[in-house]
C-alpha cells in the first residue's frame, strides 16, 4: 500500500509543527517529524489503539515518542491506507511520488509508476540521482526541489548524465531551435531570429541568450556543470533597436537554475515573436533599473 503523504513526511519534515495524516476510515493520525526521518518524533492519535509492541512503548502522555517510520506506515495500512483528501496546506500537491527510504538512505521516486530517480539527504542539503545516471546533482536546498529537478531531466527523456549547457540544447531541439556557442566561447548559449534560430549576417540581428550564473558566488558563470540550488539562469536579449540608434544588450528574465523547460520555452516565444517578447523584458529591466536606483536613494532605516 502506497503511503505517499507519509512517506513525504519522512523527507520533507513537518518544520517542527504537526502534520495531519487522514486515514481512509476518517480517522487522524497526527506526527511531527525532522527531515530525512527514520522515526517520527511524535504521533497523536486520538481515538486510535496502538499495537502492544515496542514501537508504541514510548509515551508522554497521549503523544507516542520516537515511533519508527515502518510502525506508523503499518498503522495506517491497518486503517486502510491514506484517505484520497489530504491538508495541500502543509505539503502542496505534486507531480512525483515518493517512496519508503531504503537501507541506504535512499528515497525512489517516481512519476506516475515511471521510476525517474532516487533523492537522498547529505548534511543539510540534498541530492538527486536520476534512472539510468551515474552522477547525483545538487546541493537542493530541500527535498522538494531535488524532486523537480528529476522532474525536469524525466521531461527531457534523460538520465542526468549531462551539464546544464546539454539539457538546455536538449530541451531547445524540444522547440525546434539550435543554439550556438557565443562568440566561441564554451559559456553562453544564444539563440538567434533567424531560420531555426540562425543568426545572420551580423550582431546587429535579433539575438537572446541564456547562461548559469551562481547567485552566491556572483563570478561563475557556466553551462558546463549540472544546476544547483543557488544558480539561476541569466538571459540576455540583444541586437539592432531603432529607437535605441544601434545595438542594445541588456537582461532578461531570469529562472531557477534546475527550471530548464522553462527557459526553452521563453526562448521559444521570443524567437515567434522577438519584437514583442523584448519589448516586454525592455519594460521590465528599466522598471528593475528605476526601483534600485529609488532604493539607492533611501535613506538608512
Amino acid at each position: 500500500m502506497f503511503t505517499a503523504r507519509l512517506n513525504r513526511i519522512a523527507a520533507a519534515g513537518t518544520a517542527r509543527r504537526f502534520a495531519r495524516i487522514r486515514l481512509a476510515d476518517g480517522l487522524m493520525v497526527y506526527v511531527r517529524a525532522q527531515r530525512n526521518a527514520l522515526a517520527v518524533e511524535e504521533v497523536y492519535l486520538p481515538a486510535i489503539s496502538t499495537p502492544d509492541t515496542d514501537a508504541w512503548s514510548n509515551r508522554d502522555d497521549s503523544v507516542h515518542l520516537d515511533v519508527p517510520v515502518d510502525a506508523v506506515r503499518e498503522l495506517i495500512e491497518e486503517h486502510g491506507g491514506e484517505h484520497a483528501t489530504q491538508d495541500d496546506v502543509d505539503f502542496p500537491p505534486v507531480d512525483y511520488r515518493i517512496h519508503p527510504r531504503d537501507k541506504y538512505g535512499w528515497f525512489r521516486v517516481t512519476r506516475g509508476t515511471e521510476p525517474i530517480g532516487r533523492i537522498i539527504r547529505r548534511g543539510t542539503s540534498w541530492e538527486a540521482i536520476g534512472s539510468g545516471s551515474t552522477r547525483w546533482s545538487g546541493p537542493f536546498a530541500d527535498f522538494d526541489q531535488a524532486g523537480r529537478y528529476l522532474l525536469e531531466l524525466a521531461a527531457l527523456g534523460t538520465g542526468g548524465d549531462c551539464d546544464a549547457g546539454e539539457l538546455l540544447i536538449s530541451a531547445l531541439a524540444g522547440v525546434g531551435l539550435i543554439p550556438y556557442q557565443d562568440e566561441g566561447t564554451t559559456t553562453w548559449l544564444s539563440v538567434g531570429s533567424g531560420p531555426e534560430g540562425a543568426y545572420g549576417p551580423g550582431r546587429e540581428n535579433p539575438y537572446i541568450s541564456a547562461v548559469l550564473c551562481d547567485r552566491d558566488t556572483e563570478e561563475e558563470v557556466t553551462t558546463k556543470r549540472m544546476p544547483r540550488v543557488t544558480d539561476e539562469w541569466v538571459i540576455v536579449i540583444g541586437g539592432a533597436s531603432p529607437d535605441e540608434g544601434g545595438p542594445v544588450e541588456f537582461d532578461g528574465p531570469t529562472f531557477p537554475g534546475a527550471a530548464i523547460t522553462d527557459v526553452a520555452a521563453y526562448i521559444a516565444a521570443w524567437h515567434r515573436t522577438p519584437r514583442t517578447v523584448r519589448a516586454e523584458a525592455l519594460t521590465e529591466a528599466r522598471a528593475r533599473r528605476m526601483a534600485a536606483i529609488e532604493a539607492a536613494g533611501q535613506p538608512d532605516a
